[in-house]
């Protein structure tokens, strides 16, 4: 009995502690190119709610995940609100035939270094696609929504 409590009690603490480092961790900041070369850096966001999501040209989940993105960004294009896609591919003409077959049409940038990313590692990125939600004082509020559950955290947000 006492060590399935115990099992129970450390269950509880680390999902705890796990959850939290999900919501309002400070946003790790970078800075990468886009298309044209001009590097971008998250910081220049703070002060909007940021839709940060990782993915590559070569994953069949992230091009399923952006059909899904193309389909709600519309609706948010004129609120305070920023998509931004890192690609994670090593060759640039993939990531950009990417970008154009599936119709992204908010920014997007590129790591070269692909699962050797500094970037991605900083934020944990052990898989694709990985999005992140960050709010308007540069916190991380949730990880890998997918589906209506995008929505409805992004209008939360919204609504502070």
């Amino acid at each position: 009995m006492r060590k399935s409590i115990l099992v129970l009690f450390l269950l509880i603490t680390t999902l705890g502690v796990f959850a939290q480092a999900l919501r309002q961790e400070p946003a790790s900041d970078f800075k990468l190119p886009n298309g044209k070369g001009d590097s971008i850096a998250l910081s220049q966001f703070r002060g909007k709610v940021v839709l940060l999501d990782f993915w590559a040209s070569w994953c069949g989940p992230c091009r399923v995940a952006n059909k899904h993105l193309v389909k709600i960004y519309p609706n948010y294009r004129n609120k305070n609100i920023i998509f931004l896609s890192v690609s994670l591919d090593e060759k640039p003409i993939d990531w950009l035939n990417a970008v154009k077959k599936d119709k992204l049409s908010w920014v997007q940038l590129i790591d070269k270094k692909a699962w050797n990313s500094s970037v991605a590692a900083a934020w944990d990125v052990d898989s694709l696609p990985s999005t992140f939600l960050i709010d308007q004082e540069g916190n991380v509020m949730a990880r890998n929504l997918m589906g209506s559950a995008v929505e409805s955290e992004i209008d939360k947000l919204l609504k502070q």
